[in-house]
């Protein structure tokens, strides 16, 4: 739902598949409007940067989300979405559900101009990061999964926004995991987005699967055998929190079950945690929605076990006020 213009918080559900009624959509129509061109000098701010950073991180965001990320409202979020859509560094599509076409707030990602500009600033070869904005246009085929997990870590940004012992210190894309398991020389799983929570004592490592209900119990065993085999036996390998969001009871009962034939209590592991998009809709990331299979209690995302707390300021995490400032060159990954 895309928020009126005296709105002051934008309208945040887990993804454009949920509408207050409930209803699922069942076409997303996207309106391209490319990248302009202006002949003005081009002079970005820090914010204007850090914007074409998290896209690059993230691939798609769409306008409640970059509000979300780095604005206390509508209007200004969008004067300035609009200027570096005049000066070529985004592109966007303009986009609606159906049945009812349902407008929705606008998706942006980087275009060719901006990527190039940020590989400048981040004084790198400014070709991967070119790549990467074509790879954008081109596969767009889980547009929604994409933005749908997205989702999830700007919730959790903004349910900790004005917490003081509370905070998601990183949030990781794809392509930066990929990185960083070539940089190790090792090949794990690849989440929907690696997050960092820092508590008052601790710091959770976070694992999103975003599951919309259409992979077979046999990708899914999969994907649990990888997370097994990864973490089994490595030191601190239970602050690793993997969390399942799926869109049923029926598809969390499914899921459990097989979660049950990979739990073992005698050997350090990693931990898999399951809720569904109607408890997270409801109560949000950080609220007592989280089960682990065994316990009929739910349990919230702060109590679950974390590494010791290191240098690392819960006051520079995202959303908090102006984070983009003290995070420079790094953006949320830093």
């Amino acid at each position: 739902m895309n928020p009126s213009s005296s709105s002051i918080r934008p309208y945040l559900s887990s993804g454009l598949s949920i509408y207050k009624d409930r209803r699922p959509f069942r076409i997303l129509e996207l309106q391209r409007e490319g990248a302009h061109r202006s002949k003005d000098e081009i002079e970005p701010t820090i914010r204007d940067l850090a914007i074409l950073q998290e896209l690059d991180s993230h691939r798609y965001l769409d306008r409640n989300q970059i509000q979300a990320l780095f604005f206390p409202g509508p209007r200004n979020c969008q004067y300035r979405l609009h200027w570096l859509l005049e000066h070529g560094l985004l592109t966007r599509w303009r986009a609606a559900t159906r049945p009812g076409r349902v407008c929705r707030a606008s998706i942006y990602f980087v275009a060719r101009r901006g990527a190039a500009l940020l590989g400048e600033w981040r004084d790198q070869d400014p070709r991967p990061f070119i790549k990467r904005a074509e790879n954008a246009l081109a596969r767009r085929f889980h547009l929604v999964h994409q933005l749908e997990a997205n989702q999830f870590f700007v919730s959790l940004g903004v349910a900790s926004r004005d917490a003081r012992d509370l905070g998601l210190y990183h949030w990781v894309g794809e392509h930066e995991i990929a990185a960083a398991y070539a940089e190790s020389d090792e090949r794990g799983p690849t989440p929907d987005g690696w997050g960092r929570l820092l508590t008052e004592g601790r710091e959770l490592l976070l694992h999103l699967e975003w599951d919309r209900g259409t992979e077979q119990p046999r990708r899914l065993r999969a994907k649990l055998q990888a997370y097994v085999r990864y973490f089994v036996d490595r030191p601190h390998a239970s602050a690793n929190q993997v969390l399942w969001v799926v869109p049923s009871g029926a598809r969390e009962e499914q899921l459990g079950h097989l979660l049950r034939d990979f739990a073992d209590a005698d050997r350090e592991g990693c931990r898999f945690w399951t809720t569904t998009r109607d408890l997270l809709d409801g109560a949000g990331p950080l609220a007592a929605i989280w089960s682990d299979g065994v316990d009929r209690a739910r349990q919230p995302l702060a109590s679950m076990p974390g590494l010791a707390r290191t240098h690392r300021p819960i006051e520079d995490s995202i959303c908090k006020p102006e984070w983009w400032l003290r995070r420079l060159a790094g953006g949320a990954g830093a």
